[in-house]
This record gives C-alpha cells, sequence and structure tokens, in this order.
C-alpha cells in the first residue's frame, strides 16, 4: 500500500484541534499498522495567536508521526494548503480541516483507488457533527444557467450501484489526492487566495486534463461544518465567494456555446444586483474583473491542457444519475429515504446469503 502524507491547515483553531486531533492520530497509526506504510501528519499553522502551536508541542511534541510546519505570516487557508503539499513527501496527500472528525479505517479504501493511474483525488463520505445530516457525499455537475452547479450530493445504495462513484469535485476539508498530479496542476488555484471554490476548481482542471475524481463511501468522516471560517465577517465571505465562483468559469469554461450563455447570465445578474441595490455582486465581479490578466494566462494553459470538453464531463454525470443504485440526495425527507433503502437493501443481501 502506498504511504500517506496527511495535511492540516490551521488557524487559531485549538478548540477545534482539542476535539478532533486524536481521531486523526489514531486514523494514521491503524493504517500504518495494517499497511506496512509510511504516514506523517502535518500541521500547517497560518500564524495562529490562540497557542494551539504550544498545545501540539505539549500534546504530541514527541510523537513520531507528526510534523507542525509553521508560516511566518497569516496567508489564508488556500496558500497554507498549499505549502503544506510542497513539504508533503509521500505520493498520496488526505487534506483534512482542522474541524473534520475521521473514523479509524477512513484511509485504507481512498488509498486503493490510486492503483489507477488515472485518479487525481477521492473524496469520503461525511455527516454533519451537529446534527448527523450529509455534508458531503458524491457530487453531482451540472451545467445551467451559464453557470456549474456542483454541490448537489447522491449516494449509491449498497449491493445495487454497480457503476464508478464519480464526484465532480472533492472537499478540501476531506479529500486525498494524487501529490504528483497535484503539483502537475500548480495546486490551488492562487488567484483564488484566499479560500472558497478552489476545491471545485482544481478537481475542474483535474477532470478537463482526463483525470478522474471518485467517491468512496467507505471513507467515513464527521465534519463540524464551516467552523475554520465562522471567524470571518460573512458580507466579505460572500463576496469573494461569488468572485471566485467568476474566476472558476472564466478559466475553465471554454466551450464556445456555454461561454456565450455565461456572459448572458451574468449581464442579468449584474443588472439584477443593480436595479435592487444590491451591491455585493457588483463588488464581487470588479473584484473578479481586477484580475482579468491572471485569468487570461491560466485560461491559456488549461485550453491548451486539456483532453476532454466541457460537455462531455456534463454528459458524465448525466449517465451517472440514470444508473441503477443511484440516488440523489435534495434533502433531509431524500436523505431518510435513502437511508431506509440502504437498510432494506442490505437486509436483502443477507437473506439472499
Amino acid at each position: 500500500m502506498k504511504s500517506v502524507s496527511i495535511v492540516i491547515p490551521n488557524w487559531n483553531g485549538l478548540e477545534l484541534l482539542t476535539e478532533h486531533f486524536g481521531s486523526v492520530i489514531a486514523a494514521a497509526e491503524e493504517y500504518r499498522s495494517r499497511a506496512n506504510a509510511e504516514v506523517e501528519v502535518i500541521i500547517v499553522d497560518d500564524a495562529s495567536t490562540d497557542r494551539s502551536r504550544d498545545w501540539l508541542l505539549k500534546s504530541y511534541g514527541e510523537h513520531e508521526l507528526i510534523k507542525v510546519f509553521e508560516l511566518e505570516g497569516n496567508v489564508g487557508f488556500l496558500q497554507a494548503v498549499n505549502e503544506g503539499f510542497t513539504v508533503a513527501k509521500h505520493d498520496v496527500v488526505l487534506l483534512l480541516n482542522n474541524d473534520v472528525k475521521i473514523e479509524p479505517d477512513c484511509i485504507t479504501p481512498l488509498v486503493k483507488h490510486f492503483k489507477d493511474e488515472v485518479v487525481f483525488a477521492t473524496c469520503c463520505r461525511a455527516d454533519r457533527i451537529d446534527g448527523g445530516r450529509l455534508d458531503g457525499g458524491g457530487k453531482i455537475g451540472r451545467f445551467e444557467r451559464g453557470f456549474w452547479r456542483v454541490f448537489l450530493n447522491y449516494e449509491a445504495i449498497p449491493f445495487e450501484a454497480t457503476t464508478e462513484l464519480i464526484s465532480f469535485f472533492g472537499s478540501g476539508g476531506y479529500t486525498m489526492y494524487d501529490r504528483n498530479k497535484w503539483n502537475a496542476l500548480g495546486g490551488f488555484q492562487d488567484c483564488l487566495s484566499p479560500n472558497y471554490w478552489e476545491d471545485v476548481e482544481i478537481c475542474y482542471r483535474a477532470w478537463k486534463r482526463g483525470w478522474t475524481v471518485v467517491y468512496e463511501p467507505a471513507s467515513q468522516v464527521h465534519h463540524l461544518g464551516s467552523a475554520s471560517m465562522k471567524k470571518l465577517d460573512s458580507a466579505e465571505m460572500d463576496i469573494v465567494t461569488e468572485r471566485n465562483r467568476l474566476l472558476l468559469t472564466w478559466i475553465n469554461l471554454h466551450d464556445r456555446i456555454w461561454f456565450v450563455q455565461h456572459l448572458g447570465w451574468l449581464g442579468l445578474k449584474l443588472a439584477g444586483s443593480a436595479i435592487s441595490l444590491r451591491w455585493n455582486y457588483l463588488r464581487s465581479f470588479g473584484r473578479a474583473l481586477s484580475k482579468i490578466s491572471k485569468v487570461r494566462e491560466a485560461r491559456r494553459i488549461e485550453r491548451r491542457a486539456a483532453v476532454i470538453s466541457d460537455n462531455a464531463l456534463a454528459r458524465k454525470f448525466a449517465h451517472l444519475v440514470n444508473q441503477p443504485g443511484i440516488y440523489v440526495v435534495e434533502d433531509e425527507q431524500a436523505e431518510k429515504a435513502f437511508s431506509e433503502m440502504t437498510a432494506n437493501a442490505a437486509a436483502a443481501s443477507g437473506t439472499e446469503r
């Protein structure tokens, strides 16, 4: 089995680390023992001021698996992750948020997928710590009204789903990546700094270069949900989120007809923002436009590197949702229905055996 690096960016996450970090160490030790492979756990401390580093050194300073990598100044989530991948030494890297608790057997199912040389990333199944609802399953990609819609989850019913479980992207909070492919892509896109949509963007690029992102429901994690982001101003978060969605689109959407559609819908959104006197979307657009020179260069690179089209990518997910055992989870009622079907499928399988 492959050796694994685990990268956890941390900024003033002392409370989260004390609650969840132990599960990461337990899973790392479990994988090292069972797979007879090397494991390292890298905490990238983004200039924390809450004694996170002191706690790590006091609690785990003598632990052979753990490395604390300190940044001199606060650079934000995206750059902290890129720095973590720079110092990671193993071929596959599990990226985790500091608000994620993982199951002891989480790592092995993810690693197994990297036997396939086209796999770029494998993502976990996540539920919410504070409510038990689904936080992240496989992600479906659809191009609608000038933009990619990528946050709709699907689940696979055990013993019924026979198709490959793919995902448009893997959440940056709980996804494993092929480090060489990550490096070939240059990591998270710098112009999206400090964060938001960077995990979608890098997987979009990977798909178009002919690589795949796999959903692995056997790898289970528990996510507190944006806990590390709650320290930030919500209005600013909204502006940056929409800015980055625009940048992602301008860099990677290459189908001419779809791009014209995007511009049309973008015009309507800008007009609506002005008419309603809600200025945040106009601010997002202005900030995205200020990065147009970087966008043009990145777009040239990605157009040359792409080997599958936007249409072909969309067809993959349109085909997926029509396969037996694949269930789209749109709301809480759908989650309950899926749980019942899963239980029934397991019971039926047990009866047949």
